[in-house]
């Protein structure tokens, strides 16, 4: 399993292996204020005697009468008032669960990015705002509201706001997916819960993140899959291993690539050099020198006739004809013309695409919506894109207006913290980087 790298130089055009072209409810206020006491009323003349003492005795329990109304009453009568007034506001009653549910409020989904200030890493908001400062060397995504960080050599787990949560003492992690993560220790690996508990003991060679349920592992020289529980899923009989995405992972028998379901069948007979995982229905596999696509049945729905391609997105996927990358549809009809030295992937309603020396970024029409101004560019994600634009990075929204002030060294894509599976935005980051 590979580490996660330092930021580096930040996002990138290279093309990896096999030719795939990676990389407070508003209510009444307290209301008036009571009146000010009324005034006594003209003072009456001196008297003498029991006269003027009863007339005197007569006037105070008046006066207290009086305070008694202005300080007691009326601010009850006044309160009583308030509270009329509130419960019509009220624009509707609040309905209590039924019976055996409970209120399930929904978090609200939160977005961050890792940016590099020299050599180290921290994360922000949207807006902006730092909430994990930048003093990691190595750092993955979060995933799970957790992200792995390397310390001194051995890696741990951060929490959004930057406290270390799971302490570093794995050789070797990956990222959190389904509630589990995988870890290495001692040169073995096992998985881990959010809590930091060895909930699968360190007994394989190797591990990868878990996906719809399932998670390829090694044991000596062969791959299989395990639950969540730790049960072998899938017996470990073959030579390579992907993974699962719309039920189907792919999977290396001998030298060639093909597809089980998640109950081990082979569904697609081991025939290509090389196989990724489905996105959209589709999923690329290498025939000979070329790439295709093939549907979830195992035809070869769009024939291998391209030198690189990208994984589908929106409907659209990047095909590299004659050293200039295009789009086609999930039909294979190239409906972008091959014209760009680079590209991303489609997220959003937008692509980033080097033109000439420049990134900027076209819509699904191919139009050209971003004028391609900057040194280099990453996919959209939550509005936003990274930019370099000279030896910084910022952020732009899809208007292409400038955000986030070019001010780190690296930026990546955005992604949601509390994500629990694999997902595009993941496939962003590795691809972008």
């Amino acid at each position: 399993m590979s580490q996660f790298s330092h930021p580096g130089t930040g996002a990138g055009g290279s093309s990896p292996e096999q030719g795939f072209g990676y990389r407070p409810v508003a209510g009444s206020g307290p209301g008036p204020m009571p009146p000010g006491q009324p005034p006594a009323g003209p003072v009456p003349p001196k008297r003498s005697g029991c006269l003027a003492w009863a007339i005197a005795v007569v006037a105070f329990v008046l006066v207290l009468v009086v305070v008694l109304v202005v300080s007691v009453v009326y601010p009850a009568l006044m309160s009583s008032n308030d509270s009329s007034s509130e419960t019509s506001y009220t624009a509707s009653p609040v309905v209590s669960p039924t019976a055996g549910s409970s209120p399930s409020p929904v978090p609200a989904k939160q977005l961050l990015a890792k940016v590099g200030v020299g050599d180290r890493v921290g994360f922000i908001e949207p807006d902006g705002t730092v909430v994990v400062q930048p003093s990691y060397y190595n750092v993955g995504s979060f995933r799970d509201g957790l992200a792995p960080v390397s310390v001194d050599g051995k890696w741990g787990f951060i929490d959004t706001s930057g406290e270390m949560v799971i302490q570093p003492a794995y050789d070797d992690v990956g990222l959190f997916s389904e509630g589990l993560a995988p870890v290495r220790v001692d040169g073995w690996w096992g998985y881990i819960d959010p809590a930091g508990e060895l909930v699968v003991k360190p007994t394989y060679d190797d591990a990868r993140s878990f996906n719809e349920g399932l998670a390829a592992v090694k044991v000596g020289e062969h791959w299989g899959f395990i639950n969540t529980s730790g049960e072998i899923a899938i017996q470990p009989t073959y030579d390579g291993a992907g993974f699962v995405r719309d039920g189907l992972a792919p999977v290396k028998v001998g030298d060639r690539w093909g597809f089980i379901n998640t109950s081990g069948e082979l569904v697609v007979q081991p025939t290509y050099d090389y196989a990724y995982w489905f996105t959209d229905g589709l999923a690329p596999v290498l025939v000979g020198e070329h790439w295709g696509f093939i549907s979830t049945s195992g035809e070869l729905a769009i024939q291998a006739t391209y030198d690189q391609v990208r994984f589908f997105s929106e409907g659209l996927a990047a095909v590299k004809v004659e050293d200039r990358w295009g789009f086609i549809d999930t039909s294979g009809k190239l409906v972008i013309q091959p014209t760009y030295d680079l590209v991303r992937l489609f997220n959003e309603g937008l692509v980033a695409v080097h033109s000439g020396d420049r990134w900027g970024f076209i819509n699904t029409s191919g139009e050209m919506v971003i004028q391609p101004t900057y040194d280099l560019a990453n996919s959209f994600n939550g509005g936003l894109a990274a930019v370099q634009v000279g030896e910084h990075w910022g952020f732009i929204d899809t208007s292409g207006e400038l955000v986030i002030q070019p001010t780190y060294d690296t930026a990546d894509v955005f992604v949601e913290v509390g994500a629990q599976q694999i997902d595009l935005p993941d496939l962003l980051v590795l691809l972008d980087t």
